[in-house]
């Protein structure tokens, strides 16, 4: 058996061969394959091992804060929305250390004595009608002297500060997000910031921190709002109301809508109605989004009149009609349709209803109004002028606004002439 298995050895012996380099070693082609794999998983546990450690330094604390910062810093400098200025305000707010949850509920605290106090002052003037004396002041705010209430407040004004200035990073991260999202070269991005901030101060003057929320989440919902407000007011040259852009959103969304389940385009009362909104709402809403503006520099030009293009090139400015006055006629009957709304108004509400909403809508003669107030009145102004709280001369005006819902049909001609 010996003799007969040597041959069978000696031929793969000598099909294998011997390697040149040693003498003596057989060449085996899988020994040098599993050579090769063990190399290559070395090599690839070492490049694991380093990429670990590679995450552990990206993912560390101090790693990650740098990243972040630097990142900001080249979105700044690539957005034309941001000016140079805003750089360095976001290095300073950085730079402000941070409260706790318990500092931020004392801070809230004495910043809502603060308020109270300077509040007090304000009631106490309007049931007099006189700067209030320091006993009365001190009588109704529970304080021994003015000197604690003066103290009082100012405590209160730096807690508010500090309040404020250790979460303008909140601003700052709303802002970041329209930034990111592609804000164009037609925004500022430091008025957005700018707003943001001053919401951010009126969310401080009303946190009650005894109501059991932090301040980050009520302070959110102002300063987004404020954000998004000021990016609406920029995104057009001439401003629209911020309710006119939520009616236009909801009158496309209606529009799409309808368009499909009726395979026509939609009539303005089937629009109107799907939107809950009236006919005459719905034209003064595309009206106002449907303007147009011109540069009055624009250059305009005539390519069938002959000779133009050597010619000297007209302008908007060039070519704009001259407003024209208001004629005699249309004076006498815009005063007669003003007295008629007047007799329909003393016709269905009492006089002091009639009273407050001629302050309000700058339907009152301008000859009994005190010096310097002049046309539509605010709710403010209007409860000035007649002594009453603002939460009631506005109830007062929605309660008579309800009982004429009868007579906006007659009126309309009158809405139509004032648009």
């Amino acid at each position: 058996n010996n003799k007969g298995t040597t041959p069978t050895i000696i031929e793969k012996k000598k099909k294998t061969g011997k390697s040149s380099t040693m003498p003596g070693f057989i060449k085996d082609d899988q020994l040098d394959d599993h050579i090769a794999q063990l190399g290559l998983s070395r090599i690839t546990s070492k490049t694991s091992a380093s990429q670990r450690q590679l995450t552990r330094m990206v993912r560390s604390k101090s790693a990650r804060l740098r990243r972040r910062a630097t990142n900001s810093e080249m979105m700044y400098k690539k957005s034309a929305s941001v000016p140079d200025s805003l750089l360095d305000y976001a290095h300073e707010i950085h730079s402000i250390s941070r409260v706790t949850p318990k500092e931020e509920k004392e801070l809230g605290t004495r910043t809502q004595e603060a308020m109270r106090l300077q509040k007090l002052h304000d009631d106490l003037q309007t049931r007099y009608g006189r700067d209030p004396t320091d006993d009365e002041w001190c009588a109704a705010a529970g304080k021994v002297n003015v000197i604690a209430i003066q103290e009082a407040i100012e405590d209160g004004m730096r807690a508010k500060n500090q309040l404020v200035a250790s979460n303008l990073r909140m601003v700052q991260r709303v802002v970041n997000l329209y930034i990111r999202n592609g804000l164009g070269s037609e925004y500022n991005a430091g008025d957005l910031m700018q707003d943001g901030t001053m919401a951010l101060i009126r969310a401080a003057e009303k946190y009650e921190p005894e109501r059991g929320f932090r301040f980050s989440t009520y302070a959110m919902y102002w300063i987004r709002s404020a954000v998004k407000r000021s990016q609406t007011s920029q995104s057009r040259i001439v401003t629209v109301p911020q309710r006119i852009h939520e009616t236009h959103k909801r009158v496309q969304k209606n529009d799409t809508r309808l368009r499909k389940e009726l395979g026509r385009e939609p009539t303005k009362e089937e629009l109107a109605d799907a939107c809950d909104i009236t006919v005459l709402q719905l034209d003064r809403c595309r009206k106002a989004m449907s303007q147009v503006t011109f540069s009055l520099d624009a250059e305009v030009q005539n390519h069938h009149k002959p000779n133009s293009a050597s010619s000297r090139k007209d302008t908007m400015y060039d070519i704009v009609e001259g407003r024209v006055d208001e004629t005699e006629y249309e004076r006498t009957q815009r005063l007669l349709m003003k007295e008629h709304l007047i007799g329909t108004l003393r016709r269905y509400l009492s006089p002091h209803e009639v009273d407050l909403l001629l302050l309000r809508y700058g339907l009152m003669d301008e000859r009994a109004l005190p010096k310097g107030m002049s046309g539509p009145l605010t709710i403010a102004e209007v409860s000035k002028l007649v002594g009453l709280k603002p939460d009631k001369v506005r109830r007062i005006i929605i309660n008579s606004q309800k009982q004429l819902k009868h007579l906006m049909k007659e009126w309309e001609d009158f809405e139509y002439e004032l648009a």
